[in-house]
């Protein structure tokens, strides 16, 4: 397996916005489609936020993504965020989600920045397996979630 920027990928950006839009469309309301794919387009960066990545298995076949944007939450003041961590069910527990999540560490931390923030619903428990901080519990757009940070 190995990670790279979604740039160098460009034709996996409708499987990209596919996976974001079934996973977490419902997060967004009104949000068609269409319209998270011009999202995920303006992701395609190497040296600013934000920036997406892509697992790529042994045959160069996508098996997940991450990002790393500025915004995640509406109205919240931190900033970055890993957001969008996603790996198909017949792809995880082989350590993909594990190995994006350092990849955007990584890319926030040669940026500049030295503390990263993220939100679940579904894997508290990963990340604090990788070192990530439990800071609050809210509800948020009717789910459940947890905030969490890492100082990098």
């Amino acid at each position: 397996m190995r990670i790279v920027p979604l740039v160098e990928r460009p034709d996996l950006v409708e499987q990209v916005s596919a996976w974001g839009f079934a996973e977490w469309g419902h997060l967004n309301p009104g949000q068609t489609l269409e319209e998270r794919t011009v999202r995920i387009r303006g992701k395609m960066n190497v040296d600013r936020v934000p920036i997406a990545f892509v697992a790529l298995d042994e045959e160069d076949r996508i098996a997940g993504t991450a990002s790393l944007i500025f915004d995640d939450l509406e109205g919240d003041p931190r900033n970055p965020w890993l957001a969008s961590v996603f790996v198909p069910p017949e792809h995880r527990k082989k350590g993909i989600a594990s190995a994006l999540v350092r990849t955007v560490e990584d890319a926030a931390r040669r940026l500049g920045y030295s503390r990263l923030y993220l939100f679940t619903s579904s894997a508290p428990t990963l990340y604090a397996g990788l070192g990530w901080r439990a800071l609050e519990q809210r509800d948020y757009r009717g789910e459940h979630i947890q905030v969490m940070d890492k100082s990098l």
